[in-house]
């Protein structure tokens, strides 16, 4: 399809799914402004090649576990693209075994990119299923002469290994070392920096970015008291600093909590504070009259049970949801109904080429 049509069937995805909750206007979807060689993270496993034995990197193929080896990607970050051949190559020449997930034998399991648009900088991540091999500082050596070979204008300031031994479709385990740099990148979001780790969550298309954040914005009334749920890095936090009177971000993810507080504190942000705990068990306690407007972005799954109750009971007077699946949200409002009432739905343009869309929900007390 050309653009023009990938946006007007994502809007009339939206309409069909949300058909049932009879919202009376629907805007047309949010385009990007970059459609090509935007994803500026790249996760792909390993693999083996029958014919040869080699190692191959790439995705799997469409509902199986069959490797398919890339050499090309039109929507991810050429750089990126240049150091998975890099790796592909360098785990070939020096001998380092690829993950056979049926025989739980093998050491290198995924690649896992990122580039901060705003800075240029790339950190590699590598997620195996052993130890901190002997010779790592060799290793990383080697890697990083191959993969500077591929980028251009842009700096690789960390090799990373994730450690993850166990028998799982979840690609990370919990422990990492730093085979050579810094275990984390700056990038640059308007006029916030934060720190980017290579488990942490940030938005694949660093270029639609702010407009997602600014259709948040857009329904921040001057001054309430916010409470954002699945808070991250705090990324959006920093965002709505300025038209909020406070903010409390809740993330279950130790890490994200303290790269947020240090994103706040790098910042000069001072009427944010960050809180980790489970959203399902935080939420209920916060929502006694405290704060007037929730943020929601939370995974693909959507909302718990505890959640919903707590929004549905507590004192908030209006809900922000993000969301990457339009699926859980319709059922999630269907589920928040009567007592909340959707006013707006703006679907945002993250993923030019696929299917995918993410949508901003506004909801007010009924």
């Amino acid at each position: 399809m050309s653009y023009e049509e990938q946006l007007r069937e994502k809007h009339r995805t939206l309409q069909r799914i949300f058909a049932p909750l009879s919202l009376a206007t629907m805007p047309p979807v949010i385009p990007s402004p970059v459609v090509s060689n935007y994803r500026h993270k790249v996760q792909l496993p390993f693999g083996v090649k029958k014919m040869g034995r080699k190692v191959i990197v790439g995705c799997y193929a469409r509902d199986s576990h069959t490797i398919v080896d890339q050499h090309t990607c039109p929507i991810q970050d050429r750089d990126l693209t240049g150091i998975v051949d890099a790796a592909r190559d360098w785990a070939n020449v020096q001998g380092i075994s690829a993950y056979d997930e049926v025989k739980h034998s093998g050491f290198l399991r995924h690649i896992l990119l990122r580039k901060g648009a705003g800075t240029g900088e790339i950190l590699v991540g590598l997620v195996t299923s052993g130890e901190r091999p002997t010779g790592s500082r060799r290793l990383a050596a080697t890697l990083l002469e191959a993969a500077h070979r591929t980028v251009s204008g842009a700096k690789i300031v960390g090799i990373i290994q994730n450690v993850n031994i166990r028998r799982t479709n979840v690609v990370l385990g919990d422990r990492e070392f730093a085979w050579w740099g810094r275990p984390f990148l700056f990038e640059k979001l308007g006029s916030y920096t934060f720190k980017v780790g290579i488990s942490t969550f940030f938005q694949v298309n660093p270029f639609q970015m702010p407009v997602l954040y600014n259709e948040v914005l857009r329904w921040i009334e001057k001054g309430p008291a916010v409470l954002d749920c699945y808070c991250g890095i705090g990324s959006i936090s920093l965002w709505i600093s300025k038209k909020s009177r406070y903010i409390t971000g809740i993330e279950e993810n130790a890490a994200s909590i303290s790269a947020a507080k240090g994103a706040a504190a790098a910042n000069g942000v001072r009427n944010v504070r960050f809180i980790c705990g489970a959203v399902e068990t935080a939420l209920p306690g916060a929502s006694a009259g405290e704060f007037d407007t929730v943020i929601l972005d939370p995974p693909r799954r959507g909302l718990a049970e505890p959640v919903i109750a707590a929004l549905t009971g507590g004192k908030f007077t209006r809900i922000i949801y993000v969301s990457c699946n339009p699926e859980s949200l319709a059922r999630d409002i269907g589920a928040l109904q009567p007592s909340w009432r959707l006013i707006s739905l703006q679907g945002v343009d993250m993923f030019p080429h696929t299917e995918h869309i993410e949508a901003v929900a506004v909801l007010d007390r009924d």
